[in-house]
């Protein structure tokens, strides 16, 4: 079953943005689509797409940015495509938050099975005691710690002179969980499952991609004092 939000279709050339909606409608998707970084933005926050297809090489920007500020949000799949073909955009795609990566040139059927396969791999787990499902996190509460004041259900960080940090749903999210468990510490499987919504997988960045975003907006907003740490062979910690 298809889910009922869209594949995002992020691609400037209008044979292969074309190609792609065809495909994909004929397997039954909805899709959305966009010619550029602003308008994958504008429907990346409209629409809330379950998949986003990325071409790395558009007019305003490259693919990457938008794939490292989209990797934060829960269950949303992302794959990357690129005509140069280089295993080095491969690398980085992965590296920043994709899910998957495909070479132009590709044919229709590879793409609507890559979307299948992820979508697979995005549907939610089922939620036990200790690993509830990500929209069972309580983002109702406020919290402080150090100098700041995490408000996560409005998406912000405020210091003591009223200044705030905005934040993604995701970052929110892993703040928020953080602030809950035991010594500020939680694995990354922990993290992808009950902020990002999915299974962590061998090649997956998003949980990294998403630490090393909330590290530098805790920097900013503390003037240094607060960092989200990488703990070896464990996960993150929070540290103030």
């Amino acid at each position: 079953m298809q889910s009922a939000r869209p594949v995002l279709i992020v691609e400037d050339d209008p044979g292969v943005s074309a190609m792609i909606n065809a495909a994909l409608t004929r397997d039954g998707w909805q899709t959305v689509t966009a010619k550029t970084l602003a308008e994958g933005r504008a429907r990346l926050r409209d629409d809330q797409p379950c998949i986003a297809v990325v071409d790395l090489g558009l007019p305003d920007g490259n693919g990457i940015a938008f794939v490292r500020e989209a990797s934060g949000q829960g269950r949303l799949g992302i794959i990357v495509v690129s005509g140069r073909g280089d295993a080095m955009d491969r690398v980085i795609g992965l590296e920043v938050g994709a899910d998957d990566y495909l070479a132009k040139p590709f044919s229709p059927r590879e793409m609507v099975a890559r979307v299948r396969a992820l979508s697979r791999r995005l549907e939610p787990q089922v939620p036990t005691a200790e690993a509830p499902a990500a929209a069972e996190l309580d983002t109702r509460q406020a919290w402080r710690f150090g100098s700041v004041n995490l408000e996560p259900a409005r998406h912000r960080l405020v210091d003591a002179e009223g200044a705030e940090t905005r934040l993604t749903g995701g970052e929110a999210r892993l703040l928020s969980l953080l602030l809950t468990q035991q010594e500020n510490l939680a694995d990354r499987e922990t993290i992808s499952e009950r902020v990002l919504g999915r299974r962590l997988l061998p090649e997956q960045r998003g949980v990294d991609q998403l630490a090393s975003n909330l590290r530098q907006k805790l920097h900013e907003a503390s003037a240094g004092r607060i960092t989200l740490a990488a703990v070896r062979g464990r996960g993150y910690r929070l540290v103030w």
